[in-house]
């Protein structure tokens, strides 16, 4: 077992100072196991050794100097109190948790602070508007104030005409313009009725209309007298009706204003409704967001109380060890004893009972050991014993190389339409690439074994079982669109080199093309050649060596594409390196030497055909 205790050293002066204790603190490594030994550490002054050096040395004072406490001042007595060390304790997985609540809190709040200059913003051009509002609409009343006025004016002679038309139509409700015209009326009928032949009922109704029109007299009389009087006083009504239309455009030219300015009104009143909306969505949005955050505040209150709770012991250790600093500066060497045995007492009951608190205890000072190069049971590490602590990995940034070591897989095969010395290289490349693949792949296993080697516990009995790291889903987000990108990029490149190759196969088959254009052209110009040496055979053997030279090229030509096709169907299979077979058709130069070789034969035939009849004529004659 290793433990950390705090020790406290009380020195006492001289009394004639009159300042006796001066507190120290002190740090030992280890704490021993019974109460006893703890026990066995702390020191007491020697007060009664002193009293007796005192009652012996009476004598000697007499001939002391006067300032001899000066010269040669008594012994500082120490005593020594040792108390158990706790230290505090930050868990990683709420340390995590307060990480990424502090991050939300701090996102929520840049969310926020945005959201309060958008509200800011709105509010600021809500205000604008309304002042502009404020201004249209008093320009508006002002304009309605002149179309009251034009009204007003309009009003009177729009009556005075409307009392015009209505004496000037008198006449169309039966009644006469004036009594002049009523008498002509009259006088009509009455000669009808004197000298016109007309029947008996045609005179009654006549006699009726003469009646009716002298009951109208009066009415007619009244009318000329009140047009006689309208038109005294009002003038003319040509004049009146030039004057209607001049206060008629200027009322219009008004109206026309007052509606511009309503619409322009009823556009910012619009905006100020869409404003209005806009402003109530951000509050919303806002009350949102801030709800958000009281939670994510309130979760990180409650890992904050939860951190402090598991660090309980360590904040009553404060409060212990303060306590000890007061009976230390009252000299109170009695009561800090008491206070050192009990708090021993307690923590080596709590050692022997409880196993969580060992292991809490254990894991409270593992950085403190090894920071001091010591092991977990407190003795000096060796040169070759391992960290009893184990470095945090980074999980994320190991993330990124595993993907970056995948993407060299994913290069696409050479295209089998390629030619063999070509894919040779290829296959050689990859097998190079491969293999080193796989020698870093062990390398960096190793290392990783090596390291994890290193960094591992003594004791992996008392190990707990290493939780996986939790990823934040925006990083998780970010880490696939890399992903996606890496992989886009590669498809770019496979694309490019794709095209790059279908354009060198495009460039080699026009190549081709062209040979065998230019060598057809050659064996039909060599076949008119040939046809020639049978007509001319003393020109034979310098054309046979022509033809047989230039076959061989061609065939030779001809036989070198003919591994690429055999490698296209082969290519599933085991790879053979056996040379690839010709083509089984007879070369044109050795049908042209049968055919030479012939008409040797035939010549032989002829001279032994010749030299037979030499002889047998020659034995004919002699």
């Amino acid at each position: 077992m290793a433990g950390e205790v705090v020790g406290f050293e009380m020195v006492q002066g001289p009394v004639e100072n009159g300042r006796k204790p001066v507190l120290n603190e002190k740090e030992n490594g280890k704490l021993e196991k019974d109460v006893g030994a703890a026990a066995d550490a702390i020191k007491f002054g020697t007060h009664g050794e002193e009293s007796a050096k005192k009652k012996g040395n009476d004598v000697s004072d007499v001939h002391a100097p006067k300032d001899a406490a000066e010269d040669w001042p008594a012994p500082k007595q120490i005593h020594s109190f040792y108390f158990v060390r706790w230290r505090p304790y930050d868990d990683p997985t709420i340390k995590s948790k307060i990480d990424l609540s502090d991050k939300d809190i701090s996102k929520k709040n840049q969310a926020r602070f945005q959201i309060t200059e958008a509200l800011k913003a709105k509010r600021a051009e809500r205000v604008e508007l309304i002042s502009q509002v404020k201004s249209l609409r008093g320009d508006s009343r002002q304009f309605q104030s002149i179309v009251d006025e034009k009204l007003k004016e309009i009003g009177p002679l729009q009556q005075a005409l409307g009392k015009l038309r209505t004496t000037n139509n008198a006449g169309r409700g039966g009644l006469c313009s004036s009594e002049d015209e009523l008498n002509s009326v009259i006088y009509s009928l009455q000669y009808r009725i004197q000298h016109e032949s007309i029947p008996l009922t045609e005179e009654k109704q006549i006699l009726r209309e003469i009646k009716q029109l002298e009951g109208t007299r009066e009415k007619v009389i009244a009318n000329a007298a009140m047009r006689a009087k309208l038109q005294e006083s009002m003038g003319q009504k040509e004049a009146i009706q030039d004057q209607v239309k001049l206060i008629g455009g200027d009322l219009d030219g008004v109206k026309k204003e007052r509606e511009a300015i309503r619409s322009k009104i009823k556009q910012i009143d619009d905006a100020l409704k869409a404003i209005d909306k806009d402003i109530q969505s951000l509050q919303e949005e806002l009350t949102a967001v801030s709800q958000k955050r009281d939670k994510a505040f309130e979760s990180i209150q409650q890992l904050r109380k939860q951190r402090e709770e598991g660090n309980t012991y360590f904040y009553q250790s404060r409060t212990v060890l303060n306590k000890a600093r007061e009976l230390a500066a009252k000299k109170d060497i009695n009561a800090l004893d008491e206070v050192s045995q009990t708090e021993v007492e307690k923590f080596m009951a709590l050692w022997n009972k409880d196993k969580a608190f060992r292991n809490d205890y254990e894991k409270r000072i593992l950085a403190s050991l090894d920071m001091r190069q010591l092991s977990r049971d407190g003795r000096m590490r060796n040169p070759d014993e391992k960290p009893i602590l184990e470095e945090p990995k980074p999980a994320e940034a190991e993330a990124l190389p595993k993907m970056a070591a995948k993407q060299p897989k994913e290069e696409p095969k050479p295209s089998p339409q390629e030619t063999l010395p070509a894919q040779k290289e290829s296959k050689t490349t990859q097998k190079d690439s491969k293999n080193k693949g796989r020698d870093l792949k062990s390398k960096l296993e190793s290392k990783d074994v090596a390291e994890t080697d290193e960094y591992e516990f003594e004791s992996p009995e008392k190990e707990a079982p290493a939780k996986e790291p939790e990823i934040d889903p925006a990083k998780l987000k970010e880490m696939k669109r890399e992903e996606e990108i890496v992989k886009a990029k590669q498809a770019l490149e496979r694309k490019k080199k794709l095209a790059e190759k279908a354009a060198a196969k495009a460039a080699i088959r026009a190549q081709k093309e062209a040979e065998k254009k230019l060598k057809d052209r050659e064996k039909k110009a060599k076949k008119k050649s040939g046809t020639a040496a049978v007509a001319n055979p003393e020109d034979e053997p310098k054309d046979e060596v022509v033809e047989v030279t230039e076959p061989e090229k061609i065939n030779d030509d001809v036989q070198a594409p003919a591994p690429v096709k055999e490698k296209v169907q082969k290519e599933s299979g085991i790879r053979s390196r056996g040379r690839a077979r010709g083509p089984d058709s007879i070369p044109k130069a050795i049908i042209k030497r049968k055919k030479s070789n012939n008409y040797l034969i035939w010549a032989a035939a002829a001279t032994l055909l010749v030299l037979l009849l030499a002889v047998l004529g020659y034995i004919y004659l002699f």
